[in-house]
């Protein structure tokens, strides 16, 4: 046995949370200069939050995600990944801020001050998150946000665990697997794997083509090489009831009418510009790979699934774009599926930061947008015994200039768009657009969004 492959063994049998590769993808991204995969959540409260309730609720959050009190150690060679070691220095205060927000307190100030919040770097030898507790709103209540590095867990992973402590509710474990058909004689799979692996192979290449092809066709510029990254988010609301009630006259899914109303809105700013984009290319993580619901994840780190299709940006029809949608999401998230992003981690230490950077962004920057959906509870949440009026979850803009985000909360979806202003011309302009596609979808029942 050599040394390295004893070590490994035993730090695993120890004990030692070692990062994923995709983890170590996140973090080597964030390591970088063009891209920051920073992962927020933004609350507006219904009262006022004293502090110290504030800090007592974040120590039980903490004590259920151990990763929120470790800080990553980085090995000497690119073979081997990172790994979580517990803080011996933890501290609460070092982690939590209390915040006046600018301005007149309104919430366009709220979503600007935790914009800026968002790209100031982590402090370096501890755990890579923040909260900060923001007060001053011209209402008088309170506001939460918090700000965590994407390699400590991915938006599901941390929806589960946040949700739950807003809850109040106690960490369950991992549920236990499904129930199984019954397995496959050693002659089936004897002649399954053959068939199914020169299957996957054939569709890896026909994916490895189109990407390079697709790099060629970005909709907007890479985004310039910077020492600050500035972002502008946007806050819409719509009912959830009318919105999944289109979804299904569409044949689809609230996740195929949001991606709807999104390219719907792209393809409007793109005509008041002058744009000129026929077909527009997605891009959506979910939440596991197909066909691996018999295996449960551990409760942190990354297991997206990225889901790549293209679709036609001029169907007037939102029933139609619906079905389109669904249509796309089948073609392209189905058993033999590639996990072409794990497949980008898993080389990806092998190459320098610049080289590999440059080129991820570039693939990246072939997207119209990203989009992400995170069902949540119907039941209030509280921070510290005060209640969550309205939660949004802010994916990171990472390569494409556009990401959004809708996390449903009690009996609305809340929507999200991350903007790249450095590379998007006029970002409210196209936050309007999807805005009023959203509000499209949801006037079928005769209810309108707000948008901030």
């Amino acid at each position: 046995m050599t040394t390295t492959t004893a070590h490994r063994l035993r730090a695993t049998a120890s004990g030692t949370d070692i990062m994923s590769s995709k983890d170590h993808l996140t973090w080597r991204v964030e390591s970088g200069t063009r891209a920051k995969p920073i992962i927020v959540a933004v609350m507006f409260l219904e009262d006022r939050l004293p502090w110290e309730q504030f800090v007592a609720w974040h120590g039980h959050l903490c004590a259920g995600m151990p990763r929120m009190q470790a800080r990553v150690h980085e090995p000497p060679t690119a073979f081997r990944r990172p790994h979580w070691d517990p803080d011996p220095d933890f501290r609460l205060e070092h982690h939590l801020h209390h915040i006046t927000v600018g301005g007149k307190g309104t919430r366009r100030d709220v979503l600007d001050t935790a914009a800026t919040l968002a790209e100031i770097p982590f402090c370096q030898n501890r755990s890579p998150w923040n909260g900060y507790l923001i007060d001053g709103l011209d209402d008088g209540r309170s506001a939460y946000m918090l700000k965590i590095s994407h390699s400590i867990a991915d938006g599901v992973r941390l929806r589960e665990m946040f949700l739950r402590q807003a809850a109040a509710q106690q960490p369950a474990p991992p549920p236990a697997p499904p129930a199984t058909t019954g397995p496959a004689t050693a002659s089936e799979r004897r002649i399954a794997r053959p068939v199914a692996m020169a299957r996957r192979l054939r569709k890896a290449a026909q994916f490895a083509a189109q990407a390079l092809t697709d790099i060629r066709d970005r909709p907007y510029p890479v985004p310039p090489k910077k020492t600050r990254f500035a972002r502008r988010y946007y806050t819409t609301k719509v009912p959830t009831a009318p919105f999944k009630d289109v979804a299904v006259a569409g044949g689809g899914t609230v996740h195929d009418a949001l991606v709807a109303a999104v390219a719907h809105g792209c393809h409007r700013y793109h005509q008041a510009r002058d744009i000129q984009r026929p077909r527009l290319r997605v891009f959506s993580p979910y939440a596991r790979p197909p066909l691996t619901g018999q295996r449960p994840f551990a409760p942190m780190g990354n297991h997206w699934f990225i889901v790549r299709f293209t679709l036609r940006a001029d169907q007037p029809d939102a029933r139609r774009r619906i079905s389109e949608v669904r249509t796309a999401v089948q073609g392209a998230y189905h058993r033999d599926a590639a996990d072409w992003m794990g497949a980008v981690a898993r080389i990806s230490p092998l190459l320098p930061l610049r080289w590999f950077e440059t080129g991820f962004l570039r693939l990246c920057a072939s997207h119209d947008f990203g989009i992400s959906n995170m069902p949540g509870p119907r039941t209030p949440l509280s921070v510290g015994g005060v209640r969550a009026q309205e939660i949004y979850a802010i994916a990171p803009v990472m390569g494409f200039a556009v990401a959004v985000t809708l996390l449903s909360y009690r009996d609305h979806c809340h929507v999200t768009v991350n903007i790249d202003p450095d590379v998007i011309a006029d970002p409210d302009l196209l936050a309007q657009h999807i805005h009023d596609s959203l509000g499209d979808l949801a006037t079928s029942a005769e209810h309108h969004p707000g948008r901030t």
